[in-house]
């Protein structure tokens, strides 16, 4: 049975703890991003400003996926649904780890 397989911890540790640094890189860029282009002021047609942003929000949420839920999927399909809930897991305590060191960094800095 699946359960009784010997998981590897240290690929789980790789590829949940770089699946969240990913994300989290990505976030950084997107929130760059949209306050770049807060700054630029463009006066461009209202209908595109909303299209532009519904379709960074899909295309975030894309990544996203890919980031969060890419491996622990591929092990699912391959029936390692512990390896894969442990994967998940350790994304979501790097995402969580880093959005505490982010907040404590900026309400330190104000």
């Amino acid at each position: 049975m699946f359960w009784f397989k010997k998981i590897e911890k240290k690929e789980i540790y790789k590829y949940g703890i770089g699946g969240g640094i990913l994300q989290i890189l990505y976030i950084l860029m997107v929130a760059w991003f949209i306050n770049s282009m807060d700054k630029a002021e463009s006066q461009s047609d209202p209908i595109i400003n909303i299209m532009s942003v519904l379709l960074l929000f899909v295309f975030s949420a894309t990544i996203s996926g890919f980031f969060v839920l890419g491996y622990p999927a591929y092990l699912a399909l391959q029936k390692r649904l512990q390896e894969a809930f442990l994967t998940l897991l350790v994304t979501i305590l790097t995402l969580l780890a880093g959005g505490v060191v982010i907040f404590s960094f900026v309400i330190l800095n104000q």
